[in-house]
């Protein structure tokens, strides 16, 4: 059965997987799985035979619904016993309409599909393609020369390779325990692409680099720590938890984690070390937040499916009512690239990701927008969708005759990227209008429902009028998907951090500051926007003030401390020098002397490159806060002890050092407390620290200034 979310949004979703579930796509328009039983060909779209077929089966490694149909039985003699024939309606039954698995046969388990360095996919999936499931594995291992084709009604010939026996006629192959990289991006690089932006080479992964298998940590069989998938024959594989999959979602986080190996030492990586970092830092925010700084190669920030999109070279011909805009909103003819490239012709295009709070943590992300046209059903959940070859269907035949569904024709390119888009009321309007005259031509009973269009978390009824669909915090669209970043780490020294707090918290860091797509297009074609912070659902003041505190106030605190050490070296010199009279120093020289360590002291703390050149990089004074803000806290006590034996005086000096100090040790308190119902007072508590350490500081500068140590 469909898992929650599927059940509740998607009424065109019959299980949890790929298969009658999810899609390749990252959002609709996208072929669907017939229901089992139907009662005519109308109301069906893919069938299992026309899963395998229209290009899933390129990578299934064979076994469950490319051999089984959905009562446990095996295609090829569940047809015979039911008397089925190839390619007719046998009773419009999901599994078997027009399908011709008597004929084809099944696809099994293949085993050395990963197990065989040698394998060839291109010989596989061209049988594959041919229908000739039966010995797909046979030419894909190079057992044999495959020749004929199921589908072309030539009859299919196997001719062994009788090398690869012995005179016994036992067979010895070229098999290994682990799967080789190369292996598994057989199948996973190029959607890997596209989802993620993943390119899984030594340049963009540091494991990579480092000579690691993708099996290291998705192990499986005596290598898997998790029950879950320990055992030599369960063979399934170590799997993550990303926002839109929900493929087996019974053994998420089954995959070794970063501190599997970072904490425990496994595989002798380097052994992290975030001391310096307030703990719930590690709590909040997962390591591939500050490990993947930034993307190589472009991915798929939005898909839109309501316009045809004319790029060149994609393949099938519905997939042109696809169209994509990557991560800097510029149009990607994605399928056309796909056509032409491998994973290593890859341009670059880096960009930042973008964050979303997933299940408590704060994670990279691709959250994909879309636009679609959907089914609304007055008193059911969620929304359907219209077949995929309909949509095309309708954009084909007015591109043929402008006169066919005219309206379409309102639908114009606003933003001169060549590409027509869904924006204004009036082309909502004609596009929700279009479709609607379509399918009632084709015969779709529409009875009780109507055509909407959905733009992310909008359900238009029409150009001026739609209601809101409920969404999680970290999706674009509740009918998109969002990945998670977990390939392309990369090393320790180049990661968020590196360069002090204001990676992250200052008005110009992209993890809160950035501006990110919260629509895909406005009435003019441009994109909408909003912080990064809204995304993650924060509050504004308090992102705010944490860049205050990070980009000015730590920014003036941490020369203004170093200031201050020189004032009492100098006050020690002087006092040494009172005693014994070393050397003669005139008022007026001494003031001199302050006045030009007070200009110095201004131009470090405005000028970043003297302060990068004099001062200790910001990062080892963000690790060293709390011991400077320490040092700091104990001048200003002496500072408050010399002014208190001095009777109090200068009354005012003596009282704002006491505050400061007061409110340093309380807010200091606060902040080491973790309790959610005064969490925003313990948030405060970090700036105001800071505050109260800044005024000590300065207030210790007068005192030292205002002796006469001369």
């Amino acid at each position: 059965m469909a898992s929650e979310t599927f059940a509740e949004r998607y009424q065109w979703v019959t299980s949890p997987g790929n298969y009658g579930g999810n899609w390749c796509s990252p959002a609709p328009l996208y072929n669907y799985l017939s229901a089992k039983k139907n009662t005519s060909a109308k109301a069906m779209d893919m069938t299992s035979f026309t899963f395998i077929t229209s290009g899933c089966g390129t990578c299934h490694p064979g076994g469950g619904p490319f051999e089984f149909d959905r009562n446990g039985k095996r295609y090829d003699k569940e047809m015979e016993r039911l008397g089925f024939t190839a390619g007719g309606e046998n009773d419009f039954d999901g599994d078997y309409f027009q399908s011709h698995w008597n004929r084809s046969g099944v696809g099994e388990g293949d085993c050395m599909l990963c197990h065989l360095p040698e394998y060839n996919f291109k010989e596989r999936n061209y049988h594959l393609s041919k229908w000739n499931f039966r010995w797909m594995a046979t030419a894909g291992s190079g057992l044999a020369f495959v020749d004929g084709s199921v589908k072309d009604s030539v009859p299919v010939t196997v001719h062994y390779d009788l090398s690869k026996f012995d005179k016994e006629g036992k067979l010895s192959m070229h098999l290994v325990r682990e799967p080789r990289n190369e292996t598994c991006l057989n199948c996973h690089s190029k959607p890997q692409w596209k989802k993620r932006g993943a390119s899984f080479t030594a340049a963009t992964d540091v494991h990579m680099a480092k000579g690691m298998k993708c099996v290291d940590c998705h192990p499986a069989g005596s290598m898997a720590t998790d029950p879950r998938i320990g055992g030599k024959e369960i063979h399934q594989f170590g799997k993550g938890d990303d926002p839109s999959g929900n493929v087996r979602n019974d053994l998420d986080n089954t995959v070794r984690t970063c501190t599997d190996c970072h904490v425990t030492g496994y595989l002798n990586p380097p052994v992290a070390n975030h001391n310096w970092l307030p703990s719930f830092h590690l709590d909040k925010i997962a390591c591939q937040t500050c490990h993947i700084p930034e993307r190589k190669v472009k991915s798929a920030l939005v898909q839109v499916s309501d316009v045809y999109n004319p790029g060149t070279k994609i393949s099938p011909p519905p997939k042109y009512i696809w169209t994509f805009y990557d991560q800097h909103m510029d149009y990607w003819n994605h399928y056309g690239e796909l056509a032409m490239f491998t994973n290593k012709d890859q341009p670059t295009d880096p960009f930042i990701p973008q964050y979303a709070l997933y299940k408590g943590q704060i994670f990279p992300v691709n959250p994909v927008h879309s636009a679609w046209p959907g089914i609304y059903t007055k008193g059911k959940k969620g929304l359907d969708q219209p077949k995929m070859k309909d949509i095309y269907g309708m954009w084909a035949a007015h591109r043929k005759d402008p006169s066919t569904f005219p309206e379409l024709s309102f639908i114009r390119d606003d933003n001169a990227d060549s590409i027509p888009e869904v924006n204004t009321p009036e082309e909502i309007d004609a596009f929700i209008h279009s479709v609607t005259a379509f399918l009632k031509t084709s015969g779709y009973n529409l009875k009780e429902k109507q055509i909407v269009w959905v733009n992310n978390d909008r359900m238009y009824f029409s150009g001026t009028s739609y209601q809101h669909l409920e969404k999680d915090v970290f999706e674009s669209s509740p009918y998109a998907s969002v990945y998670k970043y977990s390939h392309d780490v990369a090393p320790a020294k180049a990661g968020l951090g590196i360069n002090g707090c204001t990676d992250c918290h200052s008005f110009s860091s992209d993890m809160f500051f950035s501006q990110v797509v919260k629509y895909p297009f406005d009435e003019h074609g441009k994109p909408v926007y909003e912080r990064q912070y809204k995304r993650l659902g924060m509050e504004a003041f308090l992102v705010w003030i944490s860049a205050f505190r990070e980009q000015f106030l730590k920014s003036f605190e941490y020369p203004a401390f170093f200031f201050l050490l020189i004032l009492i070296l100098l006050s020690i010199i002087l006092k040494l020098n009172n005693e014994h009279r070393y050397f003669k120093i005139a008022p007026e020289g001494l003031w001199v002397a302050y006045g030009v360590l007070f200009a110095g002291f201004l131009l470090v703390n405005f000028k970043s490159d003297l302060n990068s050149y004099i001062l200790p990089e910001r990062n080892w004074m963000d690790k060293n806060h709390f011991l400077i803000s320490g040092l700091a806290l104990l001048t200003g006590l002496h500072t408050g002890v010399a002014l208190r034996k001095a009777g109090g005086k200068p009354f005012l000096l003596y009282r704002c050092q006491n505050i400061a100090i007061w409110v340093a040790v309380m807010s200091g308190i606060l902040m080491m407390i973790r309790f959610e119902a005064i969490e925003l007072l313990v948030t405060l508590a970090y700036t105001v620290f800071d505050l109260s350490i800044v005024i000590s500081i300065l207030l210790s500068m007068i005192h030292f200034l205002r002796r006469k140590s001369y």
